[in-house]
C-alpha cells in the first residue's frame, strides 16, 4: 500500500506541475519575443533556464543516485538494493546571459548557470564564464567535451563512455569559413587516485590541456580532440612528489540523415584519463595500485558509444544510446572487487505537447563487471516533465 501511495503522489505532482506548464506555454505562445529578454542598446540581457521534474523507478537492482551511472551499482546485486523509488526536481535551472556588442573585439558574453545539485539539494554554481574574440575564461564545458555526440536522454548524466563534466579553464576557439574550427584549454586539473600504504594524494601543479579541431556543416559534424596530463602524487618517505603521464584521443560526433533520423558516436581511448570517462569519473581510477612494481600506475581505458535519434513527427521523436566503457588491464591491478567494465542502455520517448513544454518517458539498463568477473545490473523507469523559458 505504501508504493502504490508514493505512486499516485508521484504521478498527482507531474500532472499539476503540467498543468501550471501548459498554461504559461498558451500565454507565451501569443508573443514570439521571450518575456524575459531585455535589449537596450548594445547590450541584451536574457534569463532562462527550465522547471524539471522527474519520478523514476529502478528495479532489478538499483543505482545510488539521481543519474543512471552504472559504475555506482553493486556488483553482484544484494538484496537490500534490488528497488527504489525516487522523485527528482534538482537539476531545475537558472541561468543569465548577458552579450554586449563591442565594435573592435566583437560580441562580450556572460554567462552564469546555476541548478539545485549541491549538498542537500541547495543551489550551486553549474557555469560562470566570460567569453571575447575567441577567449572562454571561466568555468564551463571542458574543450573535450562534445555534448552534441550523444542522442538525448532524460538522464542528466547520459551514456557512460562520454565526456560530461565542467571545469574552470581558459581556454581559446578559433572558426574558420569552411566549417573547420581549431580549440586549446588549460582546465583546472584534478586527480582521483587510490592511496596506498606510503603514497598520498597531493595537490596538482600543472594543467589539463585539451586540444581539438572539429568539422561541422548543415548535416552534422566530426570532432578529433585529445587531452595531455600529468597526475602528481606523494611519497611519504623521502617526502617528494612524483608524477605519471596522462594521454588520450576521442572521436565523436553526429550525422542526420534526411530529416528525421541522425546516428550519435563517440570513442575514447587514453592512458589514466579517467576523468573524461563519465563511469570511471565517478571512481578512483586516475592512478591506481601497481601490484608489480610498487607504488601507483595509470592504466588503459576505453569508452564508446552509439546513438540514434529517429524524428517520428514535429512534436514526437525517439531515441536510443548503446555504451560500454571500462579498463583494458586486469594485471598488476588492485583487489578483484574493483570495477573492470561497465554498460548503459537507454531508449527514451520525447513529446514537445507545446511550445516550451516537453513530457518524456525512459528505460535505462546498465551493468557493472568486477575483476573476478561478478556482475551486477540495475534498471530504471522514469517520466519527465520540463518547462524551459
Amino acid at each position: 500500500m505504501k508504493k502504490i501511495a508514493s505512486y499516485t503522489l508521484m504521478l498527482v505532482c507531474l500532472l499539476f506541475i503540467a498543468q501550471i506548464a501548459f498554461s504559461q506555454a498558451k500565454q507565451e505562445q501569443k508573443s514570439d519575443k521571450s518575456p524575459f529578454l531585455f535589449e537596450k542598446g548594445n547590450t541584451s540581457i536574457k534569463f532562462g533556464g527550465f522547471i524539471r521534474a522527474v519520478t523514476f523507478a529502478d528495479f532489478g537492482g538499483s543505482v545510488p543516485n539521481y543519474d543512471f551511472i552504472s559504475s555506482t551499482q553493486s556488483a553482484p546485486n544484494v538484496w537490500d538494493n534490488e528497488s527504489r523509488l525516487s522523485f527528482d526536481a534538482s537539476a531545475t535551472r537558472l541561468n543569465l546571459k548577458v552579450i554586449q556588442k563591442v565594435d573592435k573585439i566583437g560580441d562580450i558574453e556572460f554567462f552564469v548557470e546555476t541548478d539545485f545539485r549541491g549538498a542537500s539539494d541547495v543551489l550551486r554554481l553549474r557555469q560562470a564564464y566570460v567569453s571575447f574574440a575567441g577567449f572562454t575564461l571561466g568555468q564551463t564545458w571542458s574543450f573535450m567535451s562534445d555534448l552534441p555526440a550523444n542522442a538525448p536522454t532524460i538522464d542528466i548524466q547520459g551514456v557512460n563512455s562520454r565526456t560530461f563534466f565542467r571545469t574552470p579553464l581558459i581556454g581559446y576557439r578559433h572558426s574558420f569559413d569552411n566549417g573547420l574550427s581549431l580549440g586549446i584549454a588549460l582546465e583546472f586539473p584534478k586527480v582521483k587516485m587510490v592511496t596506498v600504504s606510503g603514497i598520498k594524494a597531493v595537490n596538482q601543479n600543472y594543467p589539463d590541456v585539451p586540444v581539438y579541431v572539429q568539422y561541422k556543416n548543415k548535416n552534422g559534424h566530426i570532432k578529433l580532440a585529445g587531452v595531455v596530463r600529468n597526475l602528481e602524487y606523494g611519497y611519504v618517505a623521502g617526502e617528494k612528489i612524483k608524477s605519471e603521464v596522462g594521454l588520450g584521443v576521442q572521436l565523436s560526433g553526429m550525422h542526420k540523415f534526411g530529416k528525421s533520423f541522425s546516428i550519435y558516436s563517440q570513442i575514447i581511448y587514453g592512458k589514466g584519463v579517467a576523468r573524461y570517462i563519465n563511469d570511471l569519473a565517478a571512481l578512483n581510477l586516475d592512478l591506481v595500485t601497481d601490484n608489480v612494481n610498487g607504488g601507483v600506475q595509470a592504466i588503459p581505458m576505453y569508452g564508446a558509444s552509439l546513438g540514434i535519434k529517429a524524428d517520428l513527427s514535429k512534436s514526437l521523436y525517439f531515441t536510443s544510446n548503446y555504451s560500454v566503457s571500462g579498463v583494458s588491464v586486469k594485471d598488476n591491478y588492485y583487489s578483484a572487487k574493483d570495477y573492470f567494465r561497465g554498460s548503459y542502455y537507454s531508449a527514451s520517448l520525447f513529446w514537445g505537447v507545446v511550445k516550451n513544454l516537453t513530457i518524456a518517458g525512459e528505460y535505462i539498463h546498465g551493468y557493472r563487471q568486477n575483476m573476478d568477473l561478478s556482475l551486477g545490473n540495475a534498471n530504471r523507469a522514469q517520466l519527465m516533465v520540463m518547462y524551459s523559458f
